[in-house]
């Protein structure tokens, strides 16, 4: 092999380890190899493996302990990591595969096996890898060319209206000055609602990443005045950026205190009747109600716009927008992955009914309060 593969051994029998060391390094590896756990896992973040094998019974620090600081380790913590064990117990097998093992290798094991696991394993990285960049490369350029049309689009909008107002504002009408500050302020919202999903989004991120984050957009309480509020909040979306506050009918019947806070069912409602608003055409009726449903409330948000292909929620992804290339989209393709995702943690269920041409029908189903524990 041209490039020698670098594979650190930490086994604790000096004599495995020196047997495993020999055998590797005439298959042509480049093997470094540690006597203890400790050892081992410093060995990995200066050595930088491509390979990991290491005992699970060790003195100072155990295989799993070993895993567990590779996997919090930025420089070392996508290596394939190959257990070796003298017994497979099922409980432990569960444990490193949790933790992040890519394999387990029972003692005794012939050469052959051995060497096997190892090429099978750096196969499958190496593909991954390759996976990864290509996806990696296609979505950093699809996100900076979004970000870049969504931040750069209303702050021109901004810039350009205020000088416009400073330079010659005493050559325009009271209608014409009136008309430039309200396409200065349109532009200002839809550069705050875009900073504030891209906030919203790396916040969520570190939660999926990190579970126990979740209990902070969970466990929240909407209050009493939600319906009012999210009344007054889409009439205003309605009339001021859309200028349709006459499309839009809200109604909700017999509306329960909500187990989510006020904060992020605002979010969910904008979101959702933005879209709805976005992609119908002004006369287009959009019906947005609510009803008691089995310890839930269920709000049912219908329009009768472009509709957009659609199988399942599962499709629903960041930086993913349906139907780009048909429709002039604005947004960075965010909003509806965020409405997935807080619906999700307040125990709530989506589901999206669409049809090309003919409109779609959102039911978004969150628990009341009173059904919490």
């Amino acid at each position: 092999m041209p490039d020698k593969i670098k594979i650190l051994l930490i086994e604790d029998e000096q004599y495995i380890r020196e047997n495993m060391q020999e055998l590797l390094e005439a298959k042509g590896y480049q093997v470094r190899a540690a006597s203890n756990g400790k050892q081992g896992f410093l060995e990995a973040v200066d050595y930088r493996p491509h390979l990991i094998l290491c005992d699970v019974m060790m003195p100072k620090m155990d295989g799993f302990k070993v895993l567990e600081q590779v996997r919090k380790t930025v420089s070392v913590q996508n290596t394939p990591f190959i257990f070796l064990t003298a017994k497979v117990d099922k409980n432990d097998v569960r444990q490193g595969m949790e933790m992040g093992a890519d394999d387990y290798i029972t003692k005794p094991f012939t050469a052959k096996e051995l060497v096997s696991a190892i090429e099978a394993r750096l196969k499958r990285h190496d593909k991954l890898n390759s996976q990864y960049h290509k996806v990696k490369t296609e979505l950093d350029t699809s996100v900076f060319s979004t970000y870049y049309h969504e931040f750069n689009t209303p702050l021109h909008g901004i810039v350009g209206g205020l000088n416009l107002l400073i330079s010659a504002s005493k050559s325009f009408s009271e209608k014409q000055v009136h008309d430039l500050q309200v396409s200065i302020l349109k532009s200002a919202i839809r550069l705050n609602h875009s900073l504030s999903n891209l906030m919203m989004y790396e916040e969520i991120k570190r939660a999926e990443v990190h579970p126990e984050l979740e209990s902070m957009f969970a466990n929240g309480h909407s209050g009493a005045i939600w319906p009012q509020k999210i009344k007054d909040e889409l009439f205003t979306i309605a009339r001021e950026i859309y200028g349709r506050v006459n499309d839009i009918e809200v109604e909700f019947t017999e509306p329960p205190e909500l187990a989510i806070s006020l904060e992020y069912l605002l979010r969910i409602m904008v979101e959702i009747t933005d879209n709805a608003l976005k992609f119908s055409k002004s006369g287009n009726k959009i019906a947005v109600s609510g009803k008691k449903m089995n310890g839930y409330y269920e709000f049912i948000i219908t329009d009768e716009g472009s509709g957009f292909p659609f199988n399942n929620v599962e499709e629903i992804a960041a930086f993913k927008q349906f139907n780009r290339k048909r429709f002039e989209q604005q947004g960075l393709g965010i909003g509806l992955h965020l409405v997935k995702q807080l619906v999700t943690f307040n125990s709530g269920e989506l589901k999206i009914e669409t049809q090309l041409e003919k409109g779609t029908k959102v039911s978004i189903k969150l628990p009341a309060a009173s059904v919490v524990v």
